[in-house]
């Protein structure tokens, strides 16, 4: 599950990125692939997720608690880019005087851009979390 959840993550974006079939059946693959991703690794995790403290191994809270802080700052690090060089080149446009910025993007390339935020967002404490109860190899 989290082979196929980095698959999706890397590759998907990928794909939808540099290829325009022209039908949209590539990207409505990657959207489907993304939420089944998201449902099987949720199933997978949600025993140590969604339970109360009390209700879990005293090993499983911290696991549970870094592994989301771990997630939160990997998507600060990917996310916080991204929007600081859109502000930085919408301000450079809006300093030069040009009310249209020559920085194009296709539709495919905004849709992979899009969804590969949305995957991010849906995909990584989940992934976080598998990652960090497979590394300590712990028994649920």
């Amino acid at each position: 599950m989290i082979s196929f959840t980095l698959i999706i993550l890397t590759a998907g974006p990928v794909i939808v990125w540099f290829v325009d079939d022209g039908y949209g059946i590539i990207p409505v693959v990657f959207v489907a692939s993304i939420f089944a991703a998201w449902f099987l690794l949720r199933r997978s995790v949600r025993l140590v997720a969604d339970a109360p403290d009390d209700a879990l191994d005293e090993r499983l809270i911290p696991i549970r608690n870094r592994s989301y802080l771990t997630a939160y700052r990997a998507l600060g690090i990917v996310i916080g880019p991204m929007i600081a060089i859109l502000l930085w080149r919408a301000s450079a446009d809006a300093l030069s005087g040009t009310l249209s910025p020559t920085f194009s993007l296709t539709y495919p390339q905004v849709n992979a851009a899009l969804w590969f935020v949305m995957a991010l967002l849906l995909l990584l404490p989940s992934l976080s979390l598998a990652l960090a109860i497979a590394r300590r190899k712990v028994r649920l």
